[in-house]
Order: structure tokens, then C-alpha cells, then sequence
């Protein structure tokens, strides 16, 4: 912006250069071929130099400009000077006001500017001929003619900037909301795929730690079940990193994302876990979009993890059910639960839940089950895509 204005100014100041340059040379033509044959005293030329010396300020003071160009005309006319160019400068300023949306008050300069021009005209004895005024009155229409079309075109062009501005700033945001987005769901993703897995692996870690010499058979089975987890935990996690590359490590098309069809291998790593696990499925299947049969899944992954980290429970049921339009998902333990009325912090996998179920349309709820334990429900539209 700065380099702007001081561009501006200097191109005003060679337009002020230029127009004193003109007027003197074009008042000096005229009156050099006029009868008298003479060219005027110095007194005329400083007063058209005076004239033009207003006008590198036309664009920020253009009224003040206007009016300080016209006096100087006026003066140049009240003391009889020889006639030629001096009507340069005031066209200058007068189409820079209008230009400026100034144009009640360049109009109103025009009008007082001609009658002054013409009561100077019949003081000095040149009372102008209809000819005369015919042109004076051209002159003035085509200077607002032409500062309105520079106005309108210059609106024109603000306006087309200002919406270019406008939709980049709206592609930007548009781009980093995507990305925000994008990088919440690898969070979640990346949450949901190693909360449940490293959730087992610890528990069961601890499990052959205590076992290694009194059981060595169950601590070997322990240790089946880390490598399992951990299997599954490295399937997954080169599967999500696969999704951002469009194949896996192979070059390979991605294999499906996992989904109701899974759910069994959930129960059973929870149970290796030692959790009683109990899981009802409808006896008619439906299929279900990508998004919402990856949301089922992530949802009960995430609640049997914190029931094994968090809930000391000894069972957990998993109950999945259709409705009309809906797939209602519950998952309730018998752990120690919650007292009620006591605020449920929410930690990452929680959000992650309900920022799963709230993208794919659904309602979610997490809290007290009635009795003991928790329970946490999702409906989601069947026919959703998240």
C-alpha cells in the first residue's frame, strides 16, 4: 500500500509538470499567433505555473484542490491576461472531483466558475458570443461525463478486487478448515486404533508378570494375547497409514475399513483381557455406508477399552440393533460406573465418540447405568455417510 501512494503522488506530480508545461506552451502558441503578435509578460506564465501547482493533492483534498485551481483562473482572467490554454488546469481539477464522487460540489464550482468567467469576459469588454458559450458549455459536459465514467469504472474495479479478495480468503479457509478437519479424524483414528490395543497389552503384560513362575502356561497364554494385540494394532496402523497413501506398504489396494463384520475379533481380544464379554446382534443384517460401519465399530472398540482400563468391571454387554431409519449402538459394564449427577470428564476417546456420531448425523450419551456400571449409546442413521 505504501508503494501505492507514493507511486500515485509521483504520477501527480508529473501530471502537475505536465499540465503547467502545456498550458504555458499552448497560452504562449496562441498568443504569439494572435493579431498583436506578441507573448505574454512573465506575470501570465506564473499565474499558469500557479494554477498547477494545486494539483498533486488532488487525490487526497480534491475539493480543496478544485477550488484553489479555479481561483487561480479566475485570478489569471481578472487581470486581463491574453486568453489561450488556462482553462486546462480547472478541467483537471474539475474531472478529478467528479471522479471522486464529489459531484454536487464540483457541479456546483462549475456554474459559479462560468458566470465569473463571463462577468469577467463583460468587464474587460469580451463579452463571449453564443459560439463561446456553446463551447464553455460543452467543455464543462464532457469533464463530468468523463470524471462519472472514471468514477464508475474505478467503483467497478474495487468492487471485482474486493470480491477476488473476498473468494480467496473463502478458498483459504475452505482449505484449512479441510485440513483441520483431516487432522482431527487421523487423531481419532490414530486414538481408537492404539487406546484399545496398548489397553490390552498392558493388562496383559501385567497378567504374565505376576504369572511367569507360579503358572508359566497361563503366562504364556498372556503373552499370545500381547502379540495378537499388538499384531492387530500394526495391521491397523499400516492400514490408516495406507488410507493416506492410497495403498499399502506394497503397492496393494486397501483392504475395506473394519465394520460390523469385526466386531468378533473386538470381543474376543476384550476377553483375553479377561472380560466377560456378551455381544447381541439383529438377526437381519443390513449394509451399512463405510463411514457409519467404521463409526459402530470405533464405538464399541473405544467403550470395551475403557471399560478395561477404567471401569474394574468383571462384564460388559455389547448391544447392536436396528430401527426404522437408525443403528442403535450400546455398550453397558457393571464396573464401579459413576455416582449420579457427578459431571463426566470426557477424555479423548469420549470426545472422539461424539464427534464420530455428531458428524454422521446421530445423537450420543455416556453416563450412569441403572444400578452400577456405564453405558454409553449412539444412534446413528443408517444410511449416513460420515
Amino acid at each position: 500500500m505504501p508503494r501505492a501512494l507514493s507511486k500515485a503522488a509521483g504520477d501527480d506530480l508529473v501530471l502537475a509538470a505536465a499540465v503547467a508545461a502545456v498550458t504555458v506552451g499552448a497560452t504562449a502558441a496562441i498568443a504569439w499567433s494572435s493579431p498583436a503578435g506578441r507573448l505574454p509578460d512573465w506575470a501570465a506564465y506564473l499565474i499558469l505555473i500557479a494554477m498547477a501547482v494545486p494539483l498533486p493533492a488532488r487525490r487526497r483534498a480534491p475539493v480543496t484542490t478544485m477550488v484553489a485551481v479555479l481561483a487561480g483562473s479566475l485570478c489569471y482572467q481578472a487581470f486581463d491576461l491574453p486568453g489561450g490554454a488556462f482553462t486546462i488546469p480547472p478541467a483537471v481539477a474539475l474531472f478529478t472531483a467528479v471522479s471522486a464522487g464529489r459531484r454536487m460540489a464540483a457541479v456546483t464550482a462549475m456554474v459559479i466558475w462560468a458566470l465569473a468567467t463571463y462577468l469577467l469576459g463583460t468587464l474587460w469588454g469580451r463579452t463571449p458570443d453564443v459560439q463561446g458559450l456553446v463551447w464553455l458549455t460543452t467543455w464543462l459536459g464532457l469533464i463530468l461525463v468523463g470524471g462519472e465514467v472514471s468514477r464508475d469504472r474505478r467503483e467497478r474495479l474495487l468492487a471485482e478486487r474486493e470480491r477476488a479478495a473476498q473468494a480467496e480468503r473463502t478458498r483459504e479457509e475452505a482449505a484449512w478448515r479441510r485440513i483441520t478437519e483431516e487432522r482431527l479424524r487421523i487423531a481419532r483414528e490414530l486414538h481408537d486404533v492404539l487406546a484399545h490395543s496398548i489397553s490390552v497389552i498392558n493388562l496383559q503384560a501385567g497378567v504374565s508378570e505376576h504369572l511367569i513362575e507360579r503358572d508359566p502356561e497361563q503366562a504364556r497364554v498372556a503373552l499370545g494375547a500381547i502379540r495378537r494385540a499388538s499384531k492387530d494394532a500394526l495391521v491397523e496402523l499400516r492400514g490408516m497409514l495406507g488410507v493416506l497413501r492410497g495403498v499399502d506398504d506394497e503397492g496393494r489396494p486397501l483392504p475395506p475399513a473394519p465394520g460390523l463384520n469385526r466386531l468378533n475379533e473386538l470381543v474376543d481380544r476384550a476377553r483375553e483381557a479377561r472380560l466377560e464379554v456378551s455381544m447381541s446382534l439383529p438377526e437381519e443384517q443390513r449394509e451399512l455406508p463405510g463411514g457409519v460401519d467404521l463409526t459402530v465399530y470405533r464405538i464399541v472398540q473405544e467403550s470395551l477399552t475403557n471399560v478395561i482400563r477404567h471401569a474394574r468391571a468383571r462384564r460388559a454387554c455389547v448391544t447392536i440393533d436396528f430401527d426404522d431409519r437408525d443403528i442403535v449402538v450400546e455398550v453397558v459394564d457393571d464396573g464401579a460406573g459413576v455416582p449420579a449427577g457427578t459431571p463426566i470428564s470426557e477424555g479423548n476417546g469420549m470426545v472422539g465418540m461424539r464427534e464420530r456420531v455428531l458428524i454422521a448425523g446421530g445423537e450420543f450419551c455416556a453416563g450412569p447405568a441403572e444400578g452400577r456400571g456405564f453405558r454409553v449409546r449412539a444412534r446413528i442413521p443408517a444410511g449416513s455417510a460420515a
